[in-house]
């Protein structure tokens, strides 16, 4: 019987089984302490891109770590903040940890904000267009969810005010752990955005070219939730519309000028127009492929008299500005077009602003490229300035947009363009007196404003920042088909040199109750520790054992 009972004992697998058995129980009740809830929500990552070797913005895109106030010291952790509260604290110091991430939370609907709210809006964005981090840095809208997130947080912090304390309810206590799900793909090497280009043919090889341009790509200090409505969405629309009205004039021989008209959308406008600087660059050199003879949207005799790049032209700013690099001379293209804007609107403000082009910056407007390769362009755009920060803001929203200010603009461009290329006179549609200045060779309805509505929505509404493929692909595909109701149609791969796009411009996160990594170690040493004692116990306990049942025996017997 003694015997039986000391072999029970040494059997390993007795061992074995109390091992397991208390691995699990130990493990399995750590995680049920801190009553798991788990919720999923989408946050839009600040923005990264490369120009000229320089790198702006979040150069990180995971996620993994565990959520703290704004002002806490933890060397791994996600800054969870509002964006309120961005704005009154000295966050540079935040900026330059290597390790990390940061949350914040932004109102859920931005047209409810109101005048003293966008200012305040605006700032911070200036600042984290500012940014250079290594931090993984997103934004997201402020919910349900995210009041308990950041009541959790603040009230961890509030009540663990000194390092013992916060030792203490890191044992104690839960915190909530926010990870990325990193489902989205990174911008493959072989990725290239497209310029969809149209064009209507005089038939006559010798005519000049009239170049309509506007980038289509949008861009903010977090492009995944710009829609860049007036940049450059009304640019978008206005070059649709133009294409669809001027178009009618080219269906008959009878009526068709004796000029070329191109309709340029180019990618990478956000980028130092790298779409331009490449359409620029293929136009130079002639190209005579195939694909370019087969759609007739390029051609080798081709001269452009005058690029019209259009951007923001859909705010009521009390104008609409020429910008040039310089003055054009009196008989130049874009001199009679800038008198006929004023005749044809004399109560509109229509001035020309010049600025001198920098070769060693990047380009502040689209037709600087043009003038840099000795070609004539100028910029339509109702902003005065192009550090105007309503450019590359998320507030530029489809709700701001005039729809009929951005008719009005259209139809204004058209009927300057349409006077030039007929070769009318720039005082009106004829030299007689009889006929006044307000006839116009346009109909009333000439420029709908149901189609205009449509293309706004189409394409004036949702997010295309050059990093999201996805979102690049489907608005040059829907650009394309649109622009073929009216004229040939043509997409060219954009190859993009001295400047880098990076994806990932969105992500799912996932915020869990979890226990803090600390708590963790403490069950790992107890862990240790028990099986440590239990094995001690097991190896050494013989003669205890056979004194114990001796014992039992004597008094038995």
């Amino acid at each position: 019987m003694q015997e039986e009972i000391i072999d029970f004992f040494r059997n390993p697998a007795l061992f074995f089984y109390m091992t397991l058995m208390m691995t699990v129980c130990v493990v399995s009740g750590s995680q049920q302490v801190g009553d798991v809830v788990e919720t999923e929500f989408h946050a839009y990552r600040l923005h990264q891109y490369e120009i000229s070797g320089n790198m702006y913005g979040s150069r990180n895109h995971r996620v993994s770590y565990e959520a703290v106030s704004l002002s806490a010291r933890a060397l791994r952790r996600t800054m969870v903040t509002s964006w309120r509260e961005v704005l009154t604290h000295d966050v540079d110091d935040m900026w330059a940890l290597s390790t990390g991430a940061v949350l914040i939370f932004i109102p859920d609907n931005l047209d409810e904000l109101n005048d003293i709210d966008r200012k305040a809006f605006l700032d911070l964005e200036t600042k984290l267009l500012n940014v250079r981090t290594d931090l993984a840095v997103y934004v997201a809208p402020y919910n349900d969810d995210a009041a308990s997130i950041l009541n959790d947080v603040n009230s961890r912090a509030e009540k663990a005010p000194s390092a013992l304390q916060h030792l203490i309810q890191s044992l104690s206590g839960n915190t909530i752990s926010i990870s990325s799900s990193d489902q989205i793909p990174e911008l493959t090497d072989s990725y290239k955005p497209v310029n969809v280009v149209g064009r209507l043919s005089s038939g006559d090889r010798a005519s000049l070219t009239i170049a309509f341009v506007a980038h289509y790509d949008t861009s903010s200090a977090v492009p995944g939730v710009s829609p860049g409505a007036d940049s450059n969405g009304s640019g978008v629309v206005a070059l649709l519309e133009l294409l669809a009205v001027l178009s009618k004039f080219y269906d008959s021989p009878s009526t068709r000028p004796p000029y070329n008209l191109l309709f340029i959308w180019t990618a990478g406008g956000k980028l130092n127009y790298q779409g331009t600087r490449h359409w620029i660059d293929e136009f130079q050199k002639g190209i005579e492929g195939s694909e370019f003879l087969d759609s007739g949207v390029n051609r080798k005799d081709d001269r452009i008299d005058l690029a019209i790049c259009i951007e923001s032209i859909g705010r009521k700013t009390g104008g609409l500005y020429m910008h040039a690099g310089k003055t054009p001379s009196e008989n130049s293209a874009a001199a009679q077009l800038l008198r006929r804007l004023n005749n044809i609107a004399p109560n509109k403000k229509i001035e020309l602003v010049t600025k001198k082009i920098s070769l060693t910056t990047a380009s502040a407007w689209e037709h600087e490229k043009f003038n840099i390769k000795r070609m004539p362009a100028v910029t339509l755009s109702t902003l005065p300035s192009p550090t105007d920060p309503a450019r590359n803001s998320i507030l530029d929203l489809p709700s701001t947009l005039d729809e009929e200010e951005l008719i009005d603009n259209i139809r204004l461009i058209a009927e300057a363009v349409l006077g030039y290329i007929l070769g009318l006179p720039e005082t009106g549609p004829s030299s007689d007196s009889r006929i006044k200045s307000e006839v116009s060779m346009l109909s009333k309805d000439a420029v709908d404003k149901q189609r205009v509505h449509h293309f706004i929505r189409q394409f004036a509404s949702r997010p295309r920042p050059v990093g999201d493929q996805k979102a690049t692909e489907s608005v040059t595909s829907n650009l394309a088909s649109a622009a073929a109701g009216y004229g040939q149609v043509f997409k060219s791969g954009v190859t993009i040199t001295d400047a880098k796009a990076f994806g990932v411009t969105q992500n799912r996160l996932v915020a869990e109750r979890v226990k803090p990594a600390v708590f963790e170690l403490v069950i790992a040493a107890g862990v240790i520790g028990y099986l440590t004692v239990f094995y001690y116990l097991t190896t050494h306990s013989q003669k205890s054992i056979e004194g114990t049942v001796s014992a039992i025996r004597k008094s038995i017997f």
